[in-house]
C-alpha cells in the first residue's frame, strides 16, 4: 500500500526558501501565485507555486508541471523587457515547483473584460501595441508564448502592459518538451494549433489579434456551444465584422483585424514589428481624424463669440488652427502687472478679473479678449488678470503674427481695433459714473 503524505496548504507567514508568503493573488488546480517578501533585496515579489499532484495521474501530471516549469524558466529568464514580467529566480522540490516574479500592482485584462468596464479604441491599440512590442522581443529570442490569452496581459495602474505565464512556451530551435497534445486556451487557438501543425511568431500574433477583436467589440470572436465547434469554426469561417458589431472607426481598423485572423501563417503578418506598424498607423490616422473634429467645435464655439462676429469662416478656420488653446485653473495669474506679455488672448469659456493697483476695475467674459498692449505695442501692462474661474482661452503670439494670411491680419487688427475702442468708450462711461 502507498504511503501519502497529505501535503499542508501554504499561507501567510509560511517560507518558501528565503521568501516570505503575504497572501494569495490568484488560486489555481495546480497553481498557486502568492504575494510574498524578499528580505535580502527588501522588495515584495509573486511567487508561482505548482504543487504535483497525488492521484492515480499524478506522475503523468507531475512530469507536465515539470516540463512547464523547466520550459517556463527557461523561456522567461533570458527575457528582460519593459512590457514582460521579470523572473529573479526559480526552485525545484521533489512535490512542487516556484518561480519567483517581480510583482506588479495590475488587474488582467481577462478581469477588466469580465467585469465589462468599457475599454476605449485608443486604449485597445495601446494594450495591443504594447503586447506586439513584448512579443516582437520575445521572438527575436526565439520564444514563442502559444497562450496569448486576456488573463495573460496584465494592466498595472499606470497604465503600462506587462505580459505573464510562459508555462507552455515553446523555445525555436529546442526540443519541446511537450510532446503531443493542445496547449493554449480554446478560444485563443490558431488553426495551426488546432491541427497541431509547427507553431510559430505568427501564432501569438493571431492570438493577439482575437484580443484586440475582444476588447473592440466586447464580444467572443467565435460563440459556440462546445468546444468542438469552437474549433470549426476557427478553422473555417470568417468571424463577423467589426462593423456589424458597431465598432466606431470600423473600416480603418478592420484591415488590420483581418490579416492578424487570416487561417494560413503565412497570410498573417510576417512578424510582431509589422503588427506593431499596422497598429500605430490606425492610431495615427484615429489621432489625425480627432484632433480634425476638435478643431471643428473649436471653431464652431469660437465662431460664437463677439471678437469673430465679422470674420468669415476661412478667417475662423486659419485663426483656429493658428492659435494655442490653453485651459487656466480658478485663481491662476495670466498677466502680471508691470511686465511685457507679447501675447494675445480671447477668451473661450470662463471669465477673468482685471486688477488694477491690487484693485479689481473689471470683468472679462467670453468672447472679450486681452493683452493687445503687449502684442501691438511692446509695453509693460499696467494691469493684472487673474482667472475668476475655470477658463478656456485662445492665445496668438507675435510669430502667430507673422504666419497670418494678408486678409486674416486686416480682419484681426479691425477685430483688435474694435475691441480697444469698445473698452475706451466703457472705462469712460464707468469714470463718468464714477464722477
Amino acid at each position: 500500500m502507498t504511503n501519502k503524505r497529505k501535503r499542508r496548504s501554504l499561507s501567510s507567514g509560511d517560507r518558501i526558501g528565503k521568501y516570505q508568503l503575504d497572501g494569495i493573488i490568484h488560486q489555481g488546480k495546480y497553481r498557486t501565485i502568492y504575494k510574498a517578501f524578499d528580505p535580502f533585496l527588501e522588495r515584495d515579489v509573486a511567487i508561482k507555486v505548482s504543487q504535483f499532484p497525488d492521484n492515480q495521474h499524478g506522475e503523468e501530471n507531475s512530469q507536465q508541471l515539470r516540463n512547464s516549469f523547466f520550459l517556463e524558466t527557461r523561456a522567461v529568464g533570458q527575457l528582460q523587457h519593459p512590457n514582460i514580467v521579470a523572473v529573479y529566480d526559480a526552485g525545484v522540490g521533489d512535490r512542487q515547483t516556484f518561480i519567483v516574479m517581480e510583482y506588479i500592482e495590475a488587474k488582467s485584462l481577462a478581469s477588466i473584460m469580465n467585469a465589462k468596464e468599457e475599454i476605449p479604441i485608443s486604449k485597445a491599440i495601446d494594450i495591443a501595441f504594447k503586447c506586439c512590442k513584448a512579443l516582437e522581443y520575445a521572438h527575436s529570442k526565439n520564444v514563442v508564448h502559444r497562450d496569448i490569452k486576456p488573463a495573460n496581459i496584465l494592466i498595472t495602474t499606470d497604465g503600462n502592459v506587462k505580459i505573464v505565464d510562459f508555462g507552455v512556451a515553446k523555445v525555436r530551435d529546442q526540443i519541446d518538451t511537450f510532446s503531443s497534445g493542445l496547449f493554449g486556451s480554446p478560444l485563443y487557438m490558431s488553426p495551426e494549433q488546432i491541427e497541431e501543425q509547427e507553431v510559430g511568431p505568427s501564432t501569438d500574433l493571431y492570438a493577439l489579434g482575437v484580443v484586440l477583436y475582444e476588447m473592440l467589440t466586447g464580444d467572443r470572436l467565435y460563440e459556440a456551444d462546445n468546444v468542438h465547434t469552437l474549433m470549426y469554426k476557427i478553422l473555417h469561417e470568417k468571424p463577423e465584422s467589426l462593423a456589424s458589431r458597431g465598432v466606431e472607426h470600423a473600416s480603418k481598423i478592420q484591415p488590420v483585424i483581418d490579416q492578424a485572423l487570416e487561417k494560413s501563417q503565412e497570410q498573417r503578418y510576417p512578424a510582431a514589428a509589422d503588427f506593431a506598424a499596422a497598429i500605430r498607423s490606425v492610431d495615427i490616422a484615429l489621432r489625425y481624424e480627432e484632433s480634425e473634429i476638435i478643431k471643428q467645435v473649436n471653431a464652431e464655439q469660437a465662431g460664437m463669440l463677439g471678437f469673430f462676429k465679422d470674420f468669415n469662416q476661412k478667417q475662423l478656420s486659419e485663426f483656429v488652427d493658428l492659435a494655442t488653446w490653453l485651459r487656466i485653473s480658478q485663481d491662476e495669474t495670466i498677466i502680471s502687472a508691470g511686465e511685457i506679455d507679447q501675447t494675445f488672448y480671447v477668451i473661450v469659456a470662463g471669465r477673468a478679473i482685471v486688477y488694477k493697483l491690487n484693485e479689481p476695475v473689471k470683468t472679462l467674459n467670453e468672447g472679450d479678449c486681452f493683452g493687445e498692449v503687449g502684442l501691438l505695442r511692446n509695453e509693460n501692462s499696467s494691469t493684472s488678470i487673474i482667472a475668476n474661474s475655470d477658463m478656456l482661452l485662445m492665445k496668438l503670439t507675435t510669430s502667430d503674427l507673422d504666419k497670418m494670411s494678408t486678409t486674416l491680419q486686416a480682419q484681426f487688427y479691425k477685430a483688435v481695433a474694435h475691441s480697444m475702442v469698445k473698452r475706451l468708450a466703457e472705462d469712460k462711461l464707468t469714470a463718468d459714473k464714477a464722477a
